[in-house]
């Protein structure tokens, strides 16, 4: 599954609402835009790469204009919503990057990306006076397409990665907290033997090791930012003792952490 990095601001081209009774066009191929559509009225044929797929009435077209030309036609009456941006981006293959699929079926729950899509129509004249504003909705449109095909994909995983994603997504939401194997099987209503198995499965490591590498790297980075001591920063992440965290620093890292190993040096006048 390839995935997407967002490198640069968007700028909102435009936003506008087109409809016809037959339809062809051919898009030129750019390395700096994205055009995000959704068919309010009837369906579209859109081909890339060679290959022709339909987009029916609620889906979301997302179109990358670069490496591959899309040419999209219809043959009896429809209408389209669009909005453009240009942006910097690159494909990625790490799976936390942005999902965004040439077509987003309506089924997926698209009504929050389509409402996004009209705020953008119906406000062009103030992203014009706030350029910033329509590259914060544009990018909160980006990430909508992301959520709705993770969440339909999530429906179609086999169970053991359904639960060890839900387990990562307990953790990232409560990194802040004492975590036991015990309490996150509780809320994924399975035992604690079965999360630890099918988590070493699919994540190849265990879940402990897991939420303690997470929470060390927050805790060094908030050390560095806030020149917190390491007993602070370890209250703020659910751990008592201190010790306890140096001695995980050494065998997760193979380093000692001390406070003054994070500070930045102090500058020599």
């Amino acid at each position: 599954m390839s995935t997407y990095e967002i490198q640069s601001m968007p700028t909102v081209r435009f936003a506008h609402v087109y409809h016809a009774e037959r339809y062809e066009n051919r898009f030129p191929i750019y390395e700096d835009r994205i055009e995000v559509t959704y068919i309010s009225e009837g369906e579209i044929f859109v081909e890339c790469n060679g290959v022709e797929s339909v987009a029916k009435k609620g889906d979301i077209l997302c179109s990358l204009y670069h490496p591959y030309q899309i040419r999209v036609r219809a043959e009896q009456y429809h209408e389209h919503r669009t909005v453009q941006a240009n942006l910097r981006w690159s494909e990625s293959r790490l799976r936390n990057g942005l999902y965004l699929p040439l077509i987003t079926p309506a089924e997926f729950h698209t009504k929050t990306a389509q409402g996004m899509i009209e705020q953008l129509i119906s406000n062009q004249w103030l992203f014009k006076q706030s350029p910033t504003k329509g590259a914060i909705l544009f990018l909160d449109l980006l990430a909508e397409i992301d959520r709705c095909n993770r969440n339909a994909e999530k429906v179609n995983l086999p169970s053991d990665v359904r639960y060890a994603t839900r387990a990562k997504e307990y953790v990232q939401s409560n990194l802040h907290l004492p975590i036991t194997q015990k309490d996150v099987a509780k809320y994924l209503s399975i035992s604690p033997e079965y999360l630890c198995m099918i988590f070493k499965k699919t994540e190849g490591m265990t879940f402990i090791k897991y939420v303690n590498t997470e929470k060390l790297e927050a805790l060094k980075n908030l050390m560095e930012k806030e020149q917190l001591y390491l007993y602070e920063a370890a209250s703020l992440f659910g751990y008592a003792d201190p010790n306890y965290v140096s001695r995980l620093f050494k065998k997760y890292y193979g380093y000692n952490i001390t406070d003054k190993s994070v500070f930045p040096k102090e500058t020599v006048l």
